[in-house]
């Protein structure tokens, strides 16, 4: 059996800083009719979705009905808009892993990879966190254990037949606790995602609490894909996660309307039956 193979990082991108910008608000519409056009924009236009530039099918108008702080509803629904995220981030890294199976002949760049589409989005803790915080070794911890199974099934599936022994023996299902410690001992590149995750949900707290209100819609809007553009380009060395930029902005704004909507059913009264 061979050895967990270490090599030397590589440096992280540049920092950029994020440009601000001011337009007038664009009309709000209510929730039913917004969560109608989602809809629809779903169904007709689901194929050509990845390959667009823009998000003219996306009805940002919704989260002018986002949920402020310190109200009942702040956390679940955020918490909701936060696994969407999550969820289809880690999809769409094992999309990619499994198009660019060369990178299992690099165990130090595939193991964080695997680790991470491997962890379950986190849940919500207390009112106002939202994602895994890199900083609370107790919550990562939780991270990488949420990993292991999950990890042993997706090293099972793995096709690494056209690999040599030394590289295959490497990816074992057997060997799934061993590499998620070796992930907990090489944190970078981990830290760098679940960070990212972090900074993307804070962009959508501020873009909902506060740059709608003060800036307007539509400068908010850019703003917004600006800081998801600069964070999903800090996202890995490895994936150009920039070409999902418009999806995770559909992801979380539906998000959004499946949560008011559920919310705005339940606020309806039930008519009671007539007494005979």
């Amino acid at each position: 059996m061979g050895e967990l193979i270490t090599m030397p990082s590589r440096n992280t991108e540049t920092e950029r800083s994020l440009p601000r910008s001011s337009e007038s608000p664009a009309k709000v519409v209510s929730i039913d009719t917004a969560f109608a056009r989602n809809t629809a924009a779903n169904t007709a236009d689901d194929e050509a979705q990845s390959d667009r530039a823009g998000s003219s099918d996306i009805d940002f108008s919704v989260w002018k009905m986002a949920p402020k702080e310190r109200t009942p509803a702040y956390f679940p629904t955020y918490s909701a808009v936060s696994r969407a995220m999550q969820t289809a981030m880690r999809g769409w890294v094992r999309e990619w892993f499994q198009a660019n199976p060369e990178v299992l002949m690099r165990p130090h760049t595939a193991y964080p990879i695997l680790v991470y589409q491997c962890t379950c989005p986190f849940a919500g803790k207390k009112t106002n966190i939202f994602t895994y915080d890199i900083q609370e070794t107790a919550v990562l911890d939780r991270a990488f254990s949420s990993a292991a199974n999950t990890l042993a099934r997706e090293l099972k599936a793995l096709d690494t037949k056209r690999f040599k022994w030394f590289t295959r023996e490497h990816y074992f299902a057997y060997r799934s606790r061993e590499v998620v410690k070796y992930v907990a001992r090489n944190r970078k590149a981990i830290y760098k995602m679940l960070n990212v995750e972090t900074v993307l949900m804070n962009s959508i707290l501020n873009f909902a609490v506060v740059d709608v209100p003060t800036l307007g819609l539509e400068a908010a809007v850019k703003m917004l894909r600006r800081a998801f553009e600069v964070q999903l380009r800090r996202f890995s060395n490895e994936l150009d996660m920039t070409v999902r930029v418009d999806e995770l902005l559909k992801v979380v704004t539906d998000a959004l309307l499946t949560k008011l909507a559920a919310a705005n059913a339940l606020d309806v009264p039930v008519p009671m039956p007539l007494a005979a």
